[in-house]
């Protein structure tokens, strides 16, 4: 969901109908309890900076670089379906290593709105359609992030609200609840990195005009146990002068049948720092045990020549 400044008006709380996508979050500053996790107010007077828990004042990310190499280097697992690096010719790119893009960006967490998710790498830059928002996020907790959401509101250099746009938070983990039910829940596991793509922001408003981003991530902290769920296995990466395209299978890991299965994968610089995301889906359904080799491609000049590995995550939907 996006809404202009145009129709928000500057520091204007979400209307009624993007508050929709958050119901049943509340406002829950601690890590550790269980509940919903959310946030309340979306001004860039109430965000933090990033690292500075006590400060109102903005931060550049140029500080964070160690941090989001060290979280993207330990964040591999077998569920999560990330390829072997794979380095493409030509020059380094000159942000390869820079956590946030462009440089001078600052971003800010909202006060009190993300509980144990902390962004940790961004791209922001103008796509055909207009602007595109790339985010890795870290579970830096010790609870499961549950149905996680990413909130990012966009300012002006003035400090003036440009957008709002919201996206899901993928996961390599699938949990059940443990209250008997068997309900299957997607969390973002403690010490999971996952990403985000929001590309809907009103083609009006420039990359250049955007001066601060301030997030906020809405998630359930529910009672869970791990279990099997949808997987990728043998992913691959084929770079060829117009295109680069990612091969792999899609397992169906569930006790029941899913449909309309799809892939999202999320080409990285060295830093970690998602540069892109390129999909795949299919109409069909996949029985539990099934699978599903797919194909995804994207042209090379919307990737740029700085990915260096990549992270894909599974989707799908029940079979009625």
């Amino acid at each position: 969901m996006v809404k202009s400044v145009d129709d928000r008006g500057r520091g204007a709380r979400l209307a009624r109908r993007d508050e929709a996508a958050y119901r049943g979050y509340v406002t829950e500053p601690q890590r550790s309890k269980s509940g919903c996790i959310g946030c309340e107010g979306d001004r860039l007077d109430h965000a933090q900076a990033l690292s500075i828990p006590t400060t109102k004042q903005p931060l550049r990310w140029l500080v964070l670089t160690a941090l989001a190499c060290h979280a993207l280097a330990c964040s591999s697992d077998g569920q999560g379906g990330r390829a072997p690096a794979s380095v493409g010719g030509g020059a380094a790119d000159a942000d390869a290593d820079a956590p946030i893009v462009p440089t001078g960006l600052t971003v800010l967490a909202l006060s009190g709105g993300n509980g144990v998710l902390d962004l940790i790498a961004l791209t922001l830059r103008q796509g055909e359609r207009g602007i595109e928002v790339y985010a890795a996020l870290r579970n830096d907790g010790d609870i499961p992030a549950c149905h996680a959401l990413l909130s990012l509101e966009l300012y002006d250099k003035e400090q003036a609200s440009l957008a709002v746009g919201t996206g899901g938070l993928p996961s390599a983990h699938f949990y059940r609840l443990d209250d008997g039910s068997g309900t299957l829940a997607v969390c973002v596991a403690p010490g999971e990195v996952t990403l985000a793509a929001i590309t809907d922001f009103p083609q009006e408003i420039s990359s250049d005009a955007v001066g601060y981003i301030v997030y906020r991530c809405p998630y359930f902290a529910l009672s869970v146990v791990p279990t099997e769920g949808l997987s990728v296995s043998g992913l691959k990466r084929e770079a060829t002068s117009s295109s680069t395209i990612y091969t792999g299978t899609f397992v169906n890991g569930l006790d029941v049948t899913v449909k309309e299965p799809s892939v999202v994968v999320f080409p990285l610089s060295r830093s970690g720092r998602p540069l892109g995301a390129v999909a795949s889906g299919a109409s069909f359904e996949i029985p539990p045990g099934g699978n599903w080799a797919f194909e995804a491609s994207a042209s090379s000049a919307s990737l740029g020549a700085a990915a260096v590995d990549q992270i894909v995550f599974p989707e799908a939907s029940f079979a009625n």
